[in-house]
């Protein structure tokens, strides 16, 4: 699962670690939430990498009716990993239509018998922008415009993760970022080798306070470990 996440690296931070030119100049997000506009690198019709802003909230370019009104309900802010070339949802945007998410970190939330949820900040240990592997579509509002909608995609978590939840983002390394861009049909076995857990050794979290739990929040002060 990854429901939050947060980016506080510049846009010239952004570009110069992706490779693209960003023109907005986004001011640091803590809170980042479905539904809402969040910054994508994909590739541009002229075979370049460009920036997008995306709705965090896939929308299959065939969905109408009761798929698209329940859509409303409950957006589809991650694919699974493990079926993204099954599921009718994803399998076309995976082999054709594949970004990545800039982000600094995410969070995510650790059951506690009794206590309720303990927000958790992960984060690279060793710090830095990371690329949440993503799939993107256009679809058609309800007035007819059209919207690029993107999820993230999910693993089983993996030995950092595994005490906090079940699940974690899917992160591409750096000298992926071009296969992960760029691949086409011919290359999905290659593509399947990316979408795994981090190694071990790769996340650090901490507690934080459960201001985090609402999007309304926002600010610095949403990534501070929690006071013993």
């Amino acid at each position: 699962m990854c429901g939050r996440f947060y980016l506080n690296s510049t846009p010239a931070e952004v570009a110069e670690h992706f490779g693209a030119v960003v023109r907005d100049n986004f001011p640091p997000r803590y809170n980042i939430a479905p539904t809402q506009p969040v910054a994508a690198i994909r590739m541009s019709v002229r075979h370049a990498r460009e920036y997008a802003l995306m709705r965090w909230g896939f929308v299959p370019s065939w969905a109408k009716g009761e798929f698209l009104a329940n859509l409303a309900k409950r957006p589809l802010i991650n694919a699974r990993a493990e079926t993204v070339l099954e599921k009718a949802s994803f399998k076309n945007a995976f082999r054709r239509r594949r970004c990545l998410v800039p982000a600094d970190g995410f969070y995510e939330w650790q059951a506690r018998p009794a206590k309720g949820k303990q927000p958790y900040a992960v984060h690279k240990r060793k710090g830095g922008l990371i690329g949440l592997a993503g799939i993107w579509e256009t679809a058609v509002d309800p007035d007819g415009g059209e919207i690029d909608t993107l999820a993230i995609l999910t693993a089983a978590a993996g030995p950092d993760m595994m005490n906090i939840h079940s699940r974690e983002p899917v992160v591409i390394a750096p000298q992926s970022y071009k296969l992960w861009l760029e691949a086409d049909e011919r290359d999905m076995a290659s593509l399947e080798g990316l979408i795994a857990p981090a190694p071990e050794g790769f996340w650090a979290a901490h507690a934080v306070s459960t201001d985090v739990n609402s999007p309304r929040h926002d600010g610095p002060h949403l990534i501070e470990p929690l006071a013993a």
